[in-house]
């Protein structure tokens, strides 16, 4: 999972913690859980649930902070991944097209 849709997802759970809207909440994290295909990301999204359901009274005052936390925590527990470049086909089929193509560039 990208860090832009776990950051969307734990803003829209902290406006849904803020609302008192659990059914929401849950209904967040089964969607993210359901899209993404990383298991570190599924963990620490459960965490975060717990730690903005646990701690709701006494961590509003400090979203920012926990928002780049679970940013940063996420960051590292799912590690830096090397992604492979695209292969494209080859859209000229591999040659000079029988010497009327691209051949004398």
């Amino acid at each position: 999972m990208d860090t832009f849709t776990f950051m969307i997802s734990i803003l829209l759970m902290m406006i849904a913690v803020q609302f008192n809207q659990n059914w929401l909440i849950f209904a967040i994290v089964a969607l993210t859980i359901l899209s993404t295909r990383d298991l570190g990301t599924t963990v620490l999204l459960i965490i975060a649930t717990l730690v903005l359901l646990i701690g709701k009274d006494y961590l509003m005052e400090y979203w920012p902070v926990v928002l780049f936390g679970l940013i940063i925590l996420s960051v590292v527990i799912s590690g830096k991944q090397k992604q492979e470049p695209a292969q494209y086909p080859d859209m000229f089929g591999g040659g000079d097209m029988g010497g009327i193509g691209f051949g004398g560039f």
